[in-house]
């Protein structure tokens, strides 16, 4: 009876430790398969993290879809107001999360391209005003905001989520485009903007 008790423990403890050992391999899926889909919200894939300095080169160099849009104050921007700047147009709205998180090195980004004639305007998309409103307050972001309540001038853009933004030369061509977000405020993007801006 004691040989059979002690082959019976052993069986539990075995059981035991796959059980435990199950739960732990599930876990660390679980958790790598979490981080794997918060890089994807983010805007860029896993590992790839030099993209968030990256802006994408566009091919062909297109003219811009028009755009023409109100601020929250009411004002009416168009493109053709900008004619001989370089101007940075995001796409992006307060429930997306990605797009809350670059908007303060977007800020920082503006600050420092300011001198150099470079514009920034945000577009909210299907937004609320009044939340608009109140993100900018918390935020502390001072760029113009455009509102696109029901998305119609987003449209004429060729993206499919958001954050995205399109870097347009002097000419109101499409040079760059990034699709997620991006660290605005960094050396190699500011450098790069400014170039731009300096050309022609």
């Amino acid at each position: 009876m004691n040989q059979s008790v002690g082959k019976s423990d052993g069986t539990t403890a075995t059981t035991d430790i796959s059980i435990r050992w199950q739960w732990l391999t599930g876990f660390v899926l679980t958790s790598l398969l979490a981080f794997y889909g918060t890089l994807l919200q983010a805007g860029h894939p896993a590992g790839d993290s030099m993209r968030l300095f990256q802006l994408e080169q566009a091919t062909p160099v297109v003219p811009a879809p028009g755009l023409a849009l109100p601020g929250l104050d009411g004002t009416m921007h168009q493109l053709s107001d900008y004619q001989g700047q370089v101007v940075v147009i995001n796409f992006w709205s307060t429930w997306c999360a990605p797009c809350r998180r670059e908007m303060p090195a977007l800020e920082k980004a503006w600050q420092r391209l300011k001198p150099a004639g470079v514009v920034v305007l945000a577009v909210a998309m299907q937004d609320d005003p009044e939340m608009v409103r109140r993100f900018l307050q918390e935020s502390g972001v001072t760029f113009p905001i455009l509102l696109d309540q029901d998305g119609k001038a987003s449209q004429q853009w060729s993206f499919s989520g958001i954050p995205a933004t399109f870097v347009l030369d002097k000419r109101s061509r499409i040079i760059y485009r990034a699709m997620g977000l991006r660290e605005w405020d960094s050396d190699e993007i500011i450098h790069r903007l400014i170039e731009l801006a300096e050309r022609e």
